[in-house]
């Protein structure tokens, strides 16, 4: 090429394609980033309505007119599988002879991988009911305290089955976000510390014990179904995750509150807040699910002790229904430190 006078020899295709190859890398990966960011939010957006949303509305409603939870759990796992159901539709072009090949391929024709997400879903199952055990053995301080070990049995577990290793600052980051959360639920619980006299302080601990376990375990091996370098595709995960869901849901329905709902009606004590409680709680597990596709189940934990320190906030400054206390206020520094110092340094 003749510049100046001057003939400039041309760059060669491979001088070009390596910085082309590097700006196209570095836009995928602040593209990436923000995808993140924006999931984590949105997740602790959803957390942070969905938990004022349930005080709300346990709180101003009188005991006998209050709608029945397993039918709210039961409803939003229903609205999960209608969303995983759309998203396949709409991988199939919105066609229904493709849709219809496709979920008997990839569903129907996969029985092993359904099986598989029966285990994270009957994990779930068994927590919810050992909470119930553990809250009739235990007083809100203890339990709320207690049950922050899953933040570190979450770490095991992602160290057993996805053979993660964390590093020493990640691991005092680990512990320090699960003693902060604690702290945190000390000062919203201190003033509920009376005793009953048929608590069973061992069979309460032993439940938090198994509760830890089974979160952990539940949460660990369903991002490692997600991320098992599988050709199942990402909704169909979810479906299969929100079919045994479902179906765990209704047997929650039957075994706890069958002649309640039976008597009442299914629909009892719902309005426009239980309407808001179950749309929170779809949205907040496809969230869950795009966190441990993209993400982990500690940037969940993480996200979860920021929407605790909202709820409070929330609770303190427009529901008035809750005072703030120096004990809260060393807890929430303790959130953000951790948060800071898990984020600071590598694995």
């Amino acid at each position: 090429m003749l510049v100046n006078g001057k003939w400039r020899k041309l760059p060669q295709s491979e001088d070009i394609i390596p910085l082309t190859s590097s700006k196209m890398n570095e836009n995928e990966e602040r593209s990436s980033l923000r995808f993140k960011c924006f999931i984590i939010i949105q997740m602790i957006f959803v957390w942070t309505g969905y938990t004022v949303m349930v005080r709300y509305s346990r709180s101003s409603t009188l005991k006998h007119l209050q709608y029945f939870p397993t039918t709210v759990v039961y409803l939003s796992e229903m609205i999960k599988m209608i969303i995983a159901l759309f998203f396949v539709f709409q991988i199939n072009s919105y066609n229904i002879s493709e849709f219809t090949r496709y979920m008997r391929k990839e569903y129907f024709g996969k029985p092993k991988d359904l099986l598989k997400m029966a285990f994270p879903s009957i994990a779930y199952a068994i927590q919810n009911n050992l909470d119930f055990v553990a809250l009739s053995n235990l007083n809100a301080g203890i339990y709320h305290v207690t049950t922050q070990l899953k933040v570190v049995t979450t770490a095991l577990f992602m160290m057993i089955i996805l053979g993660r290793r964390f590093s020493s600052i990640r691991w005092l980051a680990i512990f320090l976000l699960s003693g902060g959360v604690a702290v945190v639920e000390v000062s919203i619980n201190e003033r509920n510390v009376a005793e009953k006299n048929d608590e069973n302080y061992v069979v309460g601990l032993g439940a938090v014990l198994l509760t830890c376990v089974t979160a952990g375990f539940g949460g660990v091996y369903f991002e490692h179904l997600l991320k098992d370098g599988s050709e199942t595709p990402f909704w169909i995960r979810n479906l299969q995750m929100y079919s045994c869901g479902v179906v765990t849901a209704a047997l929650g329905c039957i075994l706890s509150e069958w002649n309640r709902i039976f008597t009442k009606g299914f629909f009892y004590g719902y309005n426009i807040v239980v309407i808001a409680i179950i749309l929170f709680l779809s949205t907040g597990g496809i969230y869950i699910s795009l966190v441990m596709k993209y993400l982990d189940n500690l940037c969940k934990s993480f996200a979860s002790a920021v929407s605790i320190i909202l709820v409070v906030m929330i609770s303190y400054f427009i529901l008035h229904d809750m005072q703030l206390n120096w004990i809260f206020i060393i807890g929430s520094i303790t959130v953000c430190g951790a948060i800071l110092l898990y984020s600071s340094v590598p694995e």
